[in-house]
């Protein structure tokens, strides 16, 4: 009877060990939680979640927005101002008159810059102003004897040609070299009155200054950017390269 108790009392005494071990509840095993339980770092969003800066547009591609044209008019002598964009423009001049017509540019200090256009009869021609540092057109002056307009152009308006190429035109012009040019060839063969070229790069460089009719073969140089041709009729330029 006593080995009877006391199997007994060890039975009772391992119940709750053994059902613990059973059922995986055993005080040692609960009262501590374990470290795989923890959130793990991953679960954090990786920074290539967040939107990448280049899916915002670029501003660079956008332009500097073109300056609008300017537009002067008036008739017989007079003198008007001019507030135009900081730089170098076109200066587009038409007359109807048939006697004296002249057109010079003035700077803001009261400074003549350039005469622009002195012929006799109607007229009309594309011509640089303020192509150089220290130029600011603020006024013209003209003397006519009838109706006549300027309108100033930005530089975007003027004309472009592909190095090498052969071009023709008629009367005052400008035009914008695309590429490295070498030698003009020149045929102003049927122009009347002075013909001249002015080539735009580094310098300015006067190419040609000759009394038409004029043929001619002349270097413009690889830095040469824009021609400006004065002429009174018809005129052609091949242009090469080396």
């Amino acid at each position: 009877m006593k080995c009877a108790n006391t199997l007994r009392v060890l039975a009772l005494w391992l119940l709750p060990i053994v059902l613990a071990g059973c059922t995986g509840t055993s005080p040692e095993a609960t009262s501590t939680q374990l470290p795989s339980s923890t959130p793990r770092p991953t679960s954090t969003q990786a920074p290539t979640d967040t939107p990448r800066p280049t899916n915002t547009p670029r501003r660079t591609p956008t332009p500097t927005a073109v300056p609008q044209p300017i537009l002067l008019q008036g008739s017989g002598d007079d003198v008007v101002d001019l507030e135009k964009w900081s730089g170098a423009a076109l200066a587009h001049i038409t007359y109807q008159g048939s006697r004296n017509f002249a057109v010079w540019n003035y700077g803001p200090d009261g400074e003549r810059i350039d005469l622009l256009v002195n012929t006799i009869g109607p007229y009309e021609g594309t011509l640089p102003i303020d192509f150089m540092v220290d130029e600011n057109t603020s006024r013209f002056q003209v003397e006519s004897s009838g109706d006549w307009t300027i309108e100033v152009l930005p530089l975007a308006k003027t004309r472009r040609v592909t190095v090498p190429s052969m071009f023709e035109g008629m009367g005052d012009e400008v035009v914008v070299l695309d590429g490295s040019p070498d030698l003009l060839r020149i045929d102003a063969s049927t122009a009347r009155s002075n013909f001249a070229i002015w080539a735009y790069g580094n310098r300015r460089d006067l190419l040609v200054n000759e009394i038409a009719p004029y043929t001619g073969l002349v270097i413009a140089g690889s830095d040469t950017a824009i021609l400006a041709i004065h002429a009174e009729g018809e005129w052609s330029i091949e242009v090469t390269s080396r």
